[in-house]
């Protein structure tokens, strides 16, 4: 098998050299750049596995292989480098990635995921550093082999690692099933059991109703004829829900189940510092520093609050790769034990000391632990500790996805280089050469034109007349109001944030008075993940630079979602307007005649962006067959889902927010927000007589947005 290793730095090729050849492979070639690989493949008549360096220049990794694989249909790659690769997981497209420094191990995983056979591993001999070989004049054509294996079974990048960095701990194995496992509860197929704790059991399950994998916790059924006990269940999942924190995992929902209290929670599906623990492998210093200063700021946050919270355990620090550390949601109305501030903290730094890996590179994380745990008690705060652990971790290189583009896109070859070399050589030069032309042009296109709104009219009012009609079975008259021609779009709601930020005085006067002190508007991924360096763009700014999210495109005239009520109900209030009553939304979603879908009463799957083309296929010519979109469309698109009264987008792309509360239909005597109209992710035939009322004002989804209105003149 011929093997070519493309890295920028030629010291890696060695260890990398002993690593395949534990694996019973040949000395592979070197190329420095992405220039070289093209000469060496020309050279050798081909390639069988390329393993690139991402940041390669003058050509990245990934514009590197789409120029090869027409010429090269059977080629292999394996991505690797030393820094963070997060931002650029939808480019990978199946292949494996490898942080550095490389394993034998880690490669021969490699090899499992692209099908490549692989002798059985051997340890290889102590040499001194190898030359960079000389390409040979000849060698045989490739031979021919599978395709990239699916994004499923890629090897999942990894934050920048120090030397001493251990293999990330599996998650804890799930215990044995007892009699609710693969039974369904509410809308929650209940598919394992993961934790087994004093007063309640946590399990996996799949939210049914939107597909969605939970983490599902159940009181324990003999504790639920307490009344007391389940009280206090249920206050602490209230507790839970009121929490609004990126490194904190959000709580969905509450309810009852035969007279047994549950909560649904996010999953996350990496292991936790208990895991790590347990398989008695030791941490690095830059996640030693980053659950430091992920604790303190979570910390912080609930004391500036006024949350109380449970003691600080191993499980609670969730270690996900790519990501900053996290904490499972510790709220709870009232804490069982008093939380001291200076014993939390001595906890915090003995259980991080012992599992600090032991070299040279960890004397620096160590000092700052050590500072910590000496620092005077009456002084110290979380907010001191996070600041402090943050100025120690060090700031990891490349730059950022522009630059990464930018060398996409540079020093492009065209003649000159091809006059020097075969016919061959001409064809796959001039093929990289217009495929950089084009990309060139695309990105100077983009730069140019990312920032225009292409729909022209967005925040226009429609005026909606007074009328009678039916709805929910009653004959109501509803006065004449206004209404957004569109959902509030990612644009829209971006000026508003940007007014926030520049005007902090400005968010008292919008809040509603239930809004929690300090409650960010900020939406559900919309912000870019500054933790990580690189930072890991959110959506925001993915719609605004690239026009594309989550494998699909989506632009800022695309709608603002992963929103909260209390964030829609800013937003209106800040633009000087509310938010829409339910018989409004629904008088102005069904028109004059009354229609059960904007158009008409036909059910038509091409006029709406409805659930009924979604699949969670990452592949994303996978879906959107019925409407033209996967996921998230234009406010304006498609053109279809309109009403009579030409308002836009209620039988499809997002569901609304209103500002009518009902019964919570899962939780007696309960008031919840009442959302309306069907979405891209749920497939409902009721499009705009959809209706919900089980999200709490807390929650929010990637399919949820809003709209405004007004009073009539």
């Amino acid at each position: 098998m011929k093997i070519l290793v493309a890295l920028s730095d030629p010291s890696v090729f060695s260890t990398l050299s002993q690593a395949i050849a534990a694996l019973g492979e040949s000395t592979p070639s070197f190329a420095a750049d992405s220039d070289a690989v093209v000469e060496w493949i020309n050279t050798n008549g081909g390639c069988d596995l390329l393993i690139s360096e991402v940041y390669l220049t003058p050509t990245d990794g990934f514009a590197l292989r789409d120029a090869l694989l027409p010429y090269l249909p059977e080629l292999k790659v394996i991505y690797t480098s030393q820094h963070d690769v997060s931002p650029y997981l939808d480019r990978f497209a199946g292949a494996p990635f490898l942080s550095q420094p490389i394993t034998a191990n880690a490669l021969a995983e490699a090899f499992s995921t692209l099908g490549l056979q692989a002798a059985p591993l051997v340890e290889p001999t102590p040499a001194a550093p190898s030359p960079r070989p000389t390409p040979s004049a000849s060698a045989p054509k490739p031979r021919v082999a599978g395709t990239p294996t699916s994004q499923s079974n890629a090897v999942k990048p990894a934050a920048p690692t120090a030397k001493a960095q251990a293999k990330s701990p599996e998650l804890s194995p799930d215990l044995p099933p007892d009699d609710l496992v693969g039974k369904t509860i509410g809308h929650y197929l209940i598919e394992a059991r993961i934790r087994d704790l004093e007063i309640e059991t946590f399990y996996r399950a799949t939210q049914t109703n939107i597909g969605r994998q939970v983490i599902l916790r159940i009181l324990k059924p003999e504790l639920a004829g307490d009344p007391a006990m389940a009280a206090k269940f249920m206050d602490d999942a209230r507790a839970r829900a009121k929490v609004t924190h990126t490194l904190v995992t959000t709580v969905y929902e509450s309810g009852e189940h035969e007279g047994v209290p549950y909560s649904s929670n996010e999953f996350v599906p990496a292991p936790n510092l208990e895991d790590l623990i347990k398989s008695g492998q030791k941490i690095n210093p830059v996640t030693t520093l980053e659950i430091v200063k992920s604790v303190g700021e979570v910390f912080d946050f609930f004391n500036t609050s006024g949350i109380q919270r449970a003691i600080l355990l191993p499980r609670h620090i969730i270690l996900k790769a790519g990501s900053p550390p996290r904490l499972w949601n510790m709220a709870c109305k009232e804490a069982r034990d008093s939380t001291d501030q200076q014993k939390e903290i001595q906890n915090l730094i003995s259980m991080l000391l012992p599992l600090l890996a032991e070299d040279e590179s960890a004397s620096a994380a160590q000092s700052v632990l050590v500072k910590i745990r000496e620092l005077n008690p009456e002084s110290t705060t979380w907010k001191a500790i996070a600041t402090l652990a943050e100025s120690r971790i060090p700031k990891a290189k490349p730059a950022d996805v522009q630059k990464i583009q930018a060398q996409s896109i540079a020093r492009v070859k065209a003649v000159a280089d091809s006059k020097k070399m075969s016919r061959r050589n001409a064809i796959i030069y001039s093929a990289i050469s217009l495929t950089l032309t084009l990309a060139a042009c695309f990105f100077g296109y983009r730069a140019l034109t990312r920032n225009l709104v292409e729909v022209g009219d967005l925040g226009k009012m429609i005026e909606i007349p007074a009328g009678e009609m039916t709805i929910q079975g009653q004959n109501v008259k509803v006065p004449a109001f206004k209404i957004s021609k569109y959902e509030v779009s990612i644009q829209e709601y971006g000026t508003f944030l940007k007014d926030l930020r520049e005007n902090p005085s400005k968010e008292a006067s919008i809040a509603h008075p239930n809004q929690p002190p300090g409650k960010s508007h900020i939406p559900m991924g919309w912000a870019d993940m500054n933790e990580l360096t690189p930072p890991n763009p959110g959506y925001y700014t993915r719609a605004k630079t690239w026009s594309r999210y989550q494998e699909v495109p989506l632009s800022i005239d695309s709608p603002v979602f992963g929103v909260d009520w209390y964030d829609a109900y800013a937003y209106a209030k800040w633009k000087g307007q509310r938010l829409p009553t339910e018989q409004e939304w629904e008088r102005a979603a069904r028109g004059e005649n009354s229609y059960t879908h904007p158009w008409g009463n036909e059910p038509n799957l091409k006029l709406a962006n409805t659930g009924s083309d979604f699949t969670p296929n990452p592949d994303p010519k996978v879906g959107g067959q019925n409407d033209g979109f996967k996921r998230w469309s234009p406010v304006n698109k498609p053109p279809g889902d309109v009403s009579g009264y030409k308002v836009y987008g209620t039988a499809g792309n997002v569901s609304e927010w209103t500002a009518t509360w009902a019964e919570d239909t899962e939780k007696t005597g309960e008031k919840v927000p009442v959302y309306r109209g069907g979405n891209w992710k749920t497939a409902d035939e009721k499009t705009i007589l959809r209706r919900g009322t089980k999200l709490t004002e807390f929650q929010s989804d990637d399919a949820l947005g809003f709209r405004t209105a007004a009073d009539s003149n």
